[in-house]
């Protein structure tokens, strides 16, 4: 009797842990999380020319538009938090990372544009009705930020997103046109950084921005993103003085008049640490 139990332990067991394995993927759902570029309500595009931008009024049209996000998580209302397992599409997401394209290679991004867009990340959850908050981190960890792209598989195999001088790779990427300065950039990133692939390397600033959005609902919400709200503070037709404003916008140098606002819209203060979020340019539609 003890031996044909013996037995029968052993064919039940295999059956008895791919029960388990069933069990631990029960009940999980897939979500997408949605991100909008806008202009206020209107959508932000390759062929639309925008007004009342910033300080002096002005207008733009959009040059380029792409973004690293990382660390998507749905939390519900009693606080649980629930990282989604992102589907690993070979192109845009990888591990716990996702690229955002928001240009369509037409209009006024036809130089160094791409047809291809996304706008959307997209993976796994415990299926809840109760997702109440969204939070996700903009741009790469320091460890995976300076990394060769040459050798590196999609989405950090993009070398327009790839930051040479500083060497690693742009977070954000948002390049406009105003009447007075042919090209108006923001590029966030980690600066002042120091090292080798080899031996590692040390930043002055990681940049890290932590984005938390309340009253969001992965199946009725989408994340805007509203470049009226970003250039809020600042006079995008201002000219580059060559001495302490070397461009028009924003490379990630503190010491850049236009850097802090910037920063700001990113819960970052100039030095690259953490302050309150606005709800101007990230906000829940």
């Amino acid at each position: 009797m003890n031996t044909m139990w013996k037995s029968a332990r052993w064919v039940l067991l295999p059956t008895l842990l791919l029960l388990q394995a069933c069990g631990d993927d029960e009940g999980s759902k897939t979500y997408t999380v949605r991100f909008s570029p806008q202009v206020r309500q209107e959508a932000l595009t390759c062929e639309g020319l925008y007004t009342d931008i910033g300080t002096s009024r002005s207008t733009i049209e959009l040059l380029d538009f792409e973004m690293f996000v990382r660390d998507v998580t749905l939390v519900r209302a009693n606080g649980e938090r629930h990282p989604l397992k992102l589907e690993q599409d070979g192109t845009w997401q990888r591990d716990n990372i996702a690229l955002l394209d928001f240009e369509d290679g037409t209009g006024t991004c036809r130089t160094g544009g791409t047809a291809a867009t996304r706008r959307e990340v997209v993976g796994s959850a415990p299926e809840h009705d109760d997702y109440t908050r969204l939070e996700f981190k903009v741009g790469l960890a320091p460890e995976r930020n300076h990394l060769d792209y040459q050798v590196e598989t999609a989405p950090l195999d993009n070398r327009d997103m790839w930051w040479g001088w500083q060497m690693g790779y742009k977070f954000v990427k948002l390049d406009v046109r105003t009447p007075a300065n042919a090209a108006y950039v923001f590029h966030l990133g980690a600066v002042g950084c120091k090292g080798s692939v080899g031996e590692g390397y040390t930043c002055a600033s990681d940049s890290q921005a932590t984005i938390a959005l309340d009253d969001f609902s992965p199946e009725k919400n989408q994340v805007v993103l509203d470049v009226a709200g970003l250039f809020s503070e600042l006079d995008v037709n201002r000219v580059p003085n060559g001495t302490s404003d070397m461009m028009a916008g924003c490379m990630s140098n503190a010491g850049d008049p236009e850097c802090p606002a910037l920063y700001s819209q990113f819960g970052l203060a100039p030095d690259g640490s953490p302050k309150a979020l606005p709800k101007t340019f990230f906000r829940v539609r």
